[in-house]
């Protein structure tokens, strides 16, 4: 019966996310990869703001608050079904290319990857420390306490064991599980983890579909699904594959407004970004760097369609993360607190220590047995493809990576922790929140090598 409960919390998530791209492109024909991964991607992220919303009001999650959000998701597709303005599946013979037969080993390789990933997952109780310690307790303390009543987990270190600060999606997404079952259990909540942080492979895939043929892009999608680091951390209870999941929309998102200026594009980039925001720290500096580049290529556009879509993304950031925001202020800053050291006078004092930090990141991404030959693959793909910086979306797309990379070198920098301990520990896990960005670049870039690879840039897939 638990497992039951936690497989209908799932389809309410996948409802709520049918519900808003059913909102933001209505009536229009989509794939059933958008369906299956750009709507449950949506639903996640939003259901775990709609959970911490609630909890703001006095409301912990329980079967009483996923019931109101069921009805209210159910009557909105309703009057939408009635007016004609639901996403619909669009399967055509036609969109099929010479070759794409091949598909189905790359999707094969995929679905054995995934499987052995959820089969993984639901085998074991959590077992990962920072899932046990930190996500998997705040889930508890959440399911129990309302953040209205002010819980003294949050106020207390002495009860805690460490990162107070961290933000709540995932706390919340697997506490949302344990409401629908009735119960804590550790174990059948772990089929949220592995749902979830999945999502990145057909994320990933329509982010490549944008602009590649289906073959190598299913062939690209095969490749993350089978990344060593996949098997090390998806569904494990942790917050960093569901990080690089949000990430991987809220990029593609952020490409396609530069290219091609359209609301629709620019509202998911917005949606993404607070869903970044909210899953980890890192993630609300990942999003300021998404505005900070639509802002950029705004500016030096000088259309005034690209201003207004720069001050609507800030304005929407803002609007969905401000309730975390205000609340999170007063929690103790325990452990490194990156933040306040990265706006200090300390950093400057530390740059020296980037003499050892980037080589030892070089050397991570080189690691085989971590990452494959993806990042090499991605080098090679970028030499090869070398006419795609010619377009802006690239550009801004490697900009963004990086950005993302020396704002892990800087943290690095200041950190308090034996460099030589820290990062053999956790280099792989914040490379892995960099793994969209390259897999988009490597596909990106492929399809420049020649107008066979092309696909028009105006289907959406």
């Amino acid at each position: 019966m638990a497992l039951l409960a936690c497989c209908l919390y799932l389809l309410l998530i996948v409802l709520v996310g049918y519900t808003l791209l059913s909102v933001i492109h209505p009536s229009s024909r989509m794939t059933i990869v958008q369906l299956i991964g750009l709507g449950p991607a949506v639903g996640a992220g939003t259901m775990g703001l709609l959970l911490f919303w609630a909890s703001l009001i006095g409301f912990a999650p329980s079967r009483k608050v996923l019931a109101i959000i069921g009805v209210l998701t159910l009557a909105s597709l309703l009057v939408m079904k009635k007016k004609n303005r639901l996403a619909q599946i669009k399967i055509l013979a036609t969109d099929w290319e010479k070759g794409d037969g091949w598909i189905v080993v790359p999707l094969v390789v995929t679905l054995a990857g995934l499987a052995m990933i959820a089969t993984g997952a639901l085998s074991s109780p959590l077992v990962e420390w920072d899932a046990f310690a930190i996500w998997g307790f705040k889930a508890k303390v959440l399911t129990y306490e309302a953040l209205r009543l002010t819980p003294a987990y949050f106020h207390d270190p002495t009860l805690s064991y460490s990162h107070l600060d961290y933000p709540l999606m995932v706390p919340f997404l697997t506490s949302g599980a344990y409401a629908a079952m009735g119960t804590v259990d550790d174990q059948t909540g772990k089929l949220v983890s592995a749902f979830l942080d999945v999502l990145i492979v057909p994320m990933v895939y329509l982010g490549l579909r944008w602009k590649l043929r289906r073959l190598p892009a299913a062939c690209l999608s095969a490749i993350l699904a089978m990344l060593p680091v996949m098997f090390r951390y998806a569904g494990v209870g942790c917050a960093d594959l569901l990080l690089a999941m949000f990430y991987a929309g809220s990029i593609l998102y952020v490409a396609r407004w530069i290219d091609r200026q359209q609301w629709q594009d620019l509202i998911l980039a917005i949606l993404f970004s607070a869903f970044v925001a909210f899953t980890k720290n890192e993630g609300t500096v990942l999003a300021l760097m998404n505005g900070a580049v639509i802002l950029g290529f705004g500016l030096c556009s000088g259309r005034r369609r690209d201003w207004v879509g720069a001050a609507a993304f800030f304005m929407g950031l803002l609007a969905m993360d401000a309730a975390w925001l205000i609340w999170s202020r007063s929690l103790p800053r325990t452990h490194e607190d990156y933040g306040s050291k990265l706006l200090s006078s300390a950093l400057v004092t530390h740059l020296p220590r980037l003499k050892e930090i980037i080589p030892a990141m070089l050397v991570q991404i080189a690691e085989f047995n971590v990452w494959g030959l993806l990042w090499i693959m991605a080098g090679v793909m970028a030499l090869l493809g070398w006419r795609a910086l010619t377009r802006p979306y690239v550009l801004a797309l490697w900009i963004l990576l990086g950005l993302h990379l020396l704002s892990y070198a800087l943290a690095f920098s200041v950190t308090p922790w034996d460099l030589t301990l820290l990062m053999p520990m956790i280099m792989d896990r914040l490379l892995l929140h960099t793994v969209p960005a390259v897999i988009f670049l490597a596909g990106w870039h492929w399809a420049e090598m020649g107008t066979g690879w092309r696909i028009a840039e105006s289907a959406l897939r």
